[in-house]
């Protein structure tokens, strides 16, 4: 391994992509399918570490290293943590590749500038970008009016559009005959479902050329909340608010000790998902879409 690291830079992956459309599930899936040690900079929206934990579950620390930078922004305060992360993983003789997953509220373009002027420094190859898109949501019209959409696209070395199992088949087709036409010219553009990337996009090098410069102004989030709590929750009254507010919230991501064990929580795409995980300290929660005023619902599924 030694002599391949020093003739070779460590490949650098940014996978990106807004909120809620499969990036830590993805991310999840090829750590746990891949033989090579994989570390991963998880830039969570809140302070929960709910993404970063969610991906160390898919290896052991054999092969696996999974960092938290919370903030919710990579391209903007947490670049100050994020540099000396890269610095130490490349020192580690058995890291092997790199991830970064950077919130869905954060700009890539302003953090793959950094990453290329850091790559030289820091011993590691900015390997093209993997951008996921809902095709159910990222109808060419809105890929084109909405900025933040636009940016993502034009930053994109290879486009996923991910979530095709939920989506009229008529939107992917749409969605995969715009971003094969769309400037810059894109490496590879694919079709999955439930994050399933192809191991091969991880071995391809190259960029497009370099997509116009864009003012630096985030996705707007009008209102967000976290939530940390003791005690056992009814999973089927947590059920049943979910559903009901899965229309509200553009996220939901929580850990919860339920009446019927340990569960995660996610509202991802408009739709609810529960599955059983590991016991953490405390229940813990955050959302995008509603104040905390949230909390107090949530605490209303408490076992009485």
């Amino acid at each position: 391994m030694e002599s391949t690291r020093k003739a070779q830079a460590l490949p650098c992956h940014l996978i990106a992509g807004s909120l809620g459309v499969g990036k830590t599930t993805a991310i999840r899936r090829f750590v746990a399918q891949s033989s090579q040690f994989t570390a991963v900079i998880v830039n969570d929206f809140g302070k929960t570490g709910y993404d970063a934990s969610f991906i160390a579950e898919a290896g052991g620390s054999a092969k696996l290293s999974v960092e938290n930078v919370p903030g919710g922004c990579l391209c903007c305060t947490s670049v100050a943590q994020l540099l000396p992360a890269l610095k130490i993983l490349c020192a580690r003789p058995e890291v092997e590749r790199i991830i970064i997953e950077p919130s869905g509220i954060a700009l890539i373009d302003p953090l793959l500038e950094m990453l290329h002027d850091a790559a030289p420094k820091c011993g590691f190859e900015v390997a093209p970008v993997i951008v996921l898109f809902d095709p159910a949501k990222a109808r060419p019209a809105s890929l084109k009016l909405i900025p933040y959409w636009n940016r993502l696209a034009d930053c994109a070395d290879i486009i996923v559009a991910n979530r095709c199992d939920l989506a009229p088949p008529e939107a992917v087709e749409q969605f995969f005959q715009c971003m094969e036409q769309w400037k810059p010219a894109k490496l590879k553009v694919i079709k999955t479902s439930h994050g399933e990337l192809p191991p091969e996009l991880f071995e391809l090098r190259g960029h497009i050329i370099s997509p116009p410069e864009h003012s630096h102004h985030h996705a707007n989030i009008p209102l967000a909340g976290t939530f940390c709590a003791d005690g056992t929750f009814q999973l089927a009254e947590l059920l049943v608010l979910l559903e009901a507010t899965a229309h509200q919230l553009d996220r939901f991501k929580g850990v919860f000790q339920t009446d019927q064990g340990w569960q995660r929580l996610e509202i991802a795409g408009g739709h609810v998902n529960a599955v059983p995980t590991a016991a953490t300290a405390r229940s813990a929660a955050e959302w995008i879409g509603a104040d905390d005023r949230f909390s107090r619902r949530i605490n209303s599924c408490l076992v009485r």
